[in-house]
Parts: structure tokens; C-alpha cells; sequence
């Protein structure tokens, strides 16, 4: 029988960002899947569409950071920072979030 760990919630890290549209609108609050230096992903179904001048808040902060979407894939978004992201120690101490590789290894090819 497989064991668990004895308090699971305890090695639970979770982010929100908002995503905003040109004018301010919010589109939809999702959860942080990974974040780079140069990138985010955001969990967001597919069936969502995203146009250009978009935004991330990454909650409860109410900082912006202009975004362009990037790749998608069927629960996810990832975007790319047009004008630098967070600082770097954004999602410090948050287990299993960062990755090291920059977004030119995220897109698709």
C-alpha cells in the first residue's frame, strides 16, 4: 500500500495571477502552473481567447506586467514578460514553481 505523507497540505504552494485585457477588464483569475525569469504559465482553458495588450497581476499585488501569450496546451497558458516580470524572488520558497529554462525552450517550434 502506497503511503502518504502525513500533512500533504503542508507541501502545497499555490499562486494566483490575473489575467487583464487591454482595458482593464479582467479575464480570468488562474492558478500559477511555473514561472521563469522571462515567463509565466497560467492555468486557463482552452476554449478561452486572448487578444494582444494583455496583463498579469499576480494576486494580491496590484503590479502589472505586460504579457504576450505564448504557448498553450489543453488546462494552460504560457506568457512571456514584454517589459520584464516580477523580481526574482517572486516565487522564492514556492517548491516545484520555478524553472530555470528561459521561454525560447517553452515555445513551440
Amino acid at each position: 500500500m502506497e503511503s502518504f505523507p502525513a500533512n500533504p497540505v503542508r507541501h502545497l504552494a499555490m499562486r494566483f495571477a490575473e489575467i487583464v485585457d487591454e482595458v482593464g477588464k479582467r479575464l480570468h483569475v488562474g492558478c500559477v502552473m511555473a514561472a521563469g525569469q522571462d515567463w509565466v504559465e497560467v492555468s486557463l482553458p482552452e476554449h478561452t481567447r486572448l487578444g494582444s495588450g494583455l496583463q498579469v497581476r499576480f494576486l494580491p499585488s496590484l503590479l502589472s506586467h505586460n504579457v504576450q501569450a505564448g504557448w498553450r496546451a489543453k488546462d494552460r497558458v504560457g506568457f512571456t514578460y514584454v517589459s520584464g516580470g516580477p523580481p526574482e524572488d517572486q516565487f522564492a520558497g514556492l517548491p516545484g514553481l520555478q524553472d530555470p529554462r528561459p521561454a525560447s525552450l517553452r515555445l513551440p517550434r
